[in-house]
Parts: C-alpha cells; structure tokens; sequence
C-alpha cells in the first residue's frame, strides 16, 4: 500500500508499507545549494520512527518478544504518543508492559502494522511528538 500525503521534508515519514517492507522517506537537505532527490529506503527489518531519529533494527519478530527493554527504547525518543504495529494482526501486549508509558503520562496506540504506519504520518504531519514502533513480518 502506498501513501500519498503531504509532509515535512525534513522528517522521516512513510512512504509505503507492505508485509516485510516498510519505505522510509528520508529527511531532505535543506541546506543544499540545489535540490536534492528524494532519498527512499526500504527496510524489512522491525524498526522505532520518529519525525527526527529513525533505528533500523529493533529486535522484535513479533509481539510476544515485547519486553520492557524494547519499551524504554521507544521511551528514549521521548514521545508525547506511541503506536505500537504488532505484525500484520493485531496483537495486545500484556498491561504491565505498557504500564511504564502509562506512568510517563506517554499515550499508547496499539494497532496492526499498517494501520500505525497510516497513523503515525497523520500524527507527524500534525506536529505531534509521536513514535512508531513497527513489527515489520514478511
């Protein structure tokens, strides 16, 4: 599924998602003399998205592996909301997992990987702090 909207060039966004690969819109130079291509890069690993940091490879295969390590990476981008993709069903992690966003005050979605990947261009165009962590399965 492609994705058409627009966005801040100087984000990282999603630009399309299908099982196993998500496509990552780069951050545009804006300090270029010239414009520059835009830069697209397909990952089929699991991966945490923010507007302004993007980490490659999250060690998640799917949501049963969730451990309260893999939530203080999402923490560490310090959202003000998470969507958590949980594969291509989807799956609720146990609550005391995300007991520690609730404690942060950090809203949490959770929601089936393409879904998230919809949400969080919606969110990051609003200019909201928001951080995906995506389970990306083939």
């Amino acid at each position: 599924m492609k994705f058409s909207l627009e966005h801040d060039f100087s984000a990282y966004a999603i630009r399309a998602y299908r099982p196993g690969q998500i496509s990552i819109t780069l951050p545009a130079r804006l300090d270029a003399d010239t414009p520059q291509p835009v830069a697209v890069e397909t990952l089929s690993t699991s991966l945490i998205i923010s507007p302004r940091q993007l980490f490659r490879d999250w060690p998640l295969q799917d949501i049963s592996a969730l451990c309260s390590e893999r939530i203080l990476e999402l923490v560490n981008f310090d959202p003000e909301v998470v969507l958590l993709g949980t594969g291509q069903q989807l799956e609720f992690p146990s609550p005391e997992l995300l007991a520690e966003l609730y404690r942060r005050r950090i809203g949490v979605e959770v929601m089936d990987t393409a879904a998230a990947c919809r949400t969080y261009n919606i969110l990051m165009n609003e200019g909201r702090h928001v951080v995906a962590g995506l389970i990306n399965q083939a």
